[in-house]
């Protein structure tokens, strides 16, 4: 009885050995798709940023545009 405890103990800390590579394996292969998934959000919000950037610069031209101005106030009579 004894020596099958000993192969039922063997097999059983094998594959808990395993299980456990297993799942730590596929936890760094997870935190490097995290990683590289923030990576590229953060890529494309910095693209977003600037694409925004440039459009205010083009707004404020136009409001602070002498034409802009003057067009407003002869609309208002």
């Amino acid at each position: 009885m004894d020596v099958f405890l000993f192969i039922i103990v063997v097999i059983a800390v094998g594959a808990g050995t395993k299980t456990i590579k297993s799942y730590l394996d596929y936890r760094t292969a997870l935190n490097a798709f995290e990683v590289n998934h923030k990576k590229h959000e953060r890529e494309s919000m910095m693209q977003e940023i600037s694409a925004l950037k440039a459009r205010v610069e083009v707004l404020e031209k136009l409001v602070t545009d002498e034409g802009y101005a003057l067009d407003k106030k002869i609309k208002a009579l």
